[in-house]
């Protein structure tokens, strides 16, 4: 299949996923929600925030993992990907330990100095604690099979795991409503097992299907590549910690000003923001192999043209459900939940705006990492992202509104999209001007024309009838996007696909 190909149909499987996925999170959510109440659910979010705050290491190994794979692949170096595959096991496995110790060794001035807990939940909240300890180890030791499926752009096979795993929370929050047992640990528990269950269909599929999956040894593991790939990966780390660190320590910082009731709609707005961006997700998941793997060929104009198409499209695709979202929220948020705690939609709209605008630059960070050039990049433009927090905390500690503190956040959100471009044409010349007419200035059209429609459109719809505004938004989106968004050579390509479809 051909690579441009290989990107349509594997962005199209990631859509059928999450679609899939966004529908039974948001029936999920509710009943969750529901049976747990508000307190509890806070201290589940709260409590996975914690362990979000050193999660991000298996993403930052799952990255590196997968762009050295990715990189050999466009080299054709067989054996440099079970070199690199066999290092990955022993750094995770390695890495993993040492953080479970470490998070237990933490765990009292976690619950005693971090964290506001009610005393009659503390004991619940630990048994979550380390239940969630569990759920990072075996998501650790997934990382390196779903980098060879990745690299591979075995997307399928992956969609499907992840489609079982949103299936099992049916039953799972349907379990909520007759359990007798304390709910809050009955729900962990059963989230721990399906994590559980994720590692071992990654694990035994790679093993049979891919020829640096089947042998393992630790007597593989090398030290020079250790030492490459643990640099790279050290700065994966860091801005990727950044970037949890940002919104984790916001979580904590509104729960140190306020209570775990502001943490449920804090994590409500997470969630909103995390579904709403599945179409721009598909798109960076489907389109980020082949962007390293053009680099690892040596065909730099490629990457860099693949690169304007990610940043363009994903910003677009979002903008399609992100528009009548951030206008609707309120209604939105009720016809969900029913009962929406207090400063929900001040959060979802911020956040879904933030994470909007930093898709106009994101494909760049991806493009970095394939040239692998990342030090100076990530220290400046993810440090930015770091910023966030002391001045959110200036902000709380002088008692202005929580509209202020998001403001806040989202300036930071932007000042980081625009860092990326100026570093990238420091560290690889790209051209700004370039970028500008191929990425920003085809967007602006479809963006605000939508923006309007939408908001005129939103005049005279209330309830479930704001659904023809996400039809008004499609339709407007796609329409400009094919008069206006469109490079010729682009157009011609989406063009003779409709034709071939037809």
């Amino acid at each position: 299949m051909k690579s441009s190909n290989r990107v349509i149909v594997n962005t199209f499987v990631q859509y059928v996923r999450t679609v899939l996925s966004v529908l039974i999170t948001l029936y999920t959510s509710r009943i969750v929600l529901a049976n747990l109440g508000v307190s509890d659910y806070g201290i589940y979010s709260l409590v996975a925030g914690v362990i979000a705050l050193l999660s991000f290491i298996s993403n930052s190994l799952s990255a590196t993992t997968q762009r050295y794979l990715s990189y050999y692949q466009g080299k054709n170096d067989k054996s440099m990907m079970v070199k690199i595959f066999n290092n990955s096991i022993c750094t995770q496995l390695f890495i993993s330990i040492i953080v479970i110790l470490l998070l237990l060794c933490g765990t009292d001035y976690i619950f005693e100095s971090l964290l506001n807990i009610a005393a009659s939940r503390l004991e619940a909240a630990k048994i979550v604690y380390y239940l969630m300890l569990g759920m990072l180890f075996f998501n650790m030791q997934s990382v390196p099979y779903l980098a060879t499926l990745v690299s591979h752009e075995n997307i399928l096979y992956s969609s499907i795991v992840q489609i079982v795993d949103a299936l099992l929370k049916i039953p799972i929050a349907l379990s909520l409503i007759y359990v007798s047992y304390d709910k809050l640990i009955w729900f962990s528990i059963l989230m721990c097992l399906t994590v559980v269950l994720n590692y071992c269909c990654y694990r035994f599929y790679c093993k049979r299907k891919y020829e640096e999956c089947k042998s393992f040894s630790l007597r593989s593991f090398q030290v020079s590549l250790f030492k490459e790939m643990f640099s790279f990966m050290g700065w994966m780390v860091y801005g990727a910690g950044c970037i949890i660190g940002r919104t984790q320590g916001t979580a904590i910082l509104l729960n140190r000003f306020y209570d775990t009731a502001i943490n449920a709609a804090f994590g409500i707005a997470q969630q909103v923001s995390g579904q709403f961006s599945f179409l721009s997700v598909s798109l960076i998941t489907a389109i980020r192999p082949p962007i390293v793997k053009a680099e690892g060929s040596g065909n730099r104009d490629k990457m860099f043209r693949l690169t304007e198409i990610a940043c363009k499209f994903s910003f677009l695709l979002l903008s399609i459900v992100a528009i009548p979202s951030i206008i609707h929220m309120d209604t939105l948020l009720i016809l969900w939940l029913e009962n929406v705690p207090t400063y929900s939609v001040l959060f979802c709209r911020f956040i879904l705006m933030s994470a909007l605008i930093d898709q106009l630059t994101i494909g760049l960070g991806y493009a970095n990492s394939a040239i692998g050039n990342v030090r100076g990049y990530t220290i400046i433009v993810n440090t930015i992202k770091l910023f966030t927090l002391p001045l959110i905390y200036i902000l709380l500690k002088v008692n202005c509104s929580l509209f202020i503190v998001m403001t806040a956040y989202f300036f930071i959100e932007a000042t980081c999209m625009s860092s990326r471009l100026f570093i990238m044409n420091i560290i690889s010349n790209i051209s700004i001007r370039r970028f500008c007419v191929n990425v920003f200035v085809p967007v602006m059209i479809p963006f605000f024309v939508t923006c309007i429609t939408c908001y005129i459109v939103s005049e005279y719809l209330n309830g479930w009838y704001i659904i023809l505004n996400y039809i008004v938004s499609l339709v407007s989106m796609l329409l400009l996007i094919l008069l206006f968004g469109l490079r010729k050579d682009e157009k011609k390509y989406v063009l003779g696909i409709i034709c071939r479809l037809i």
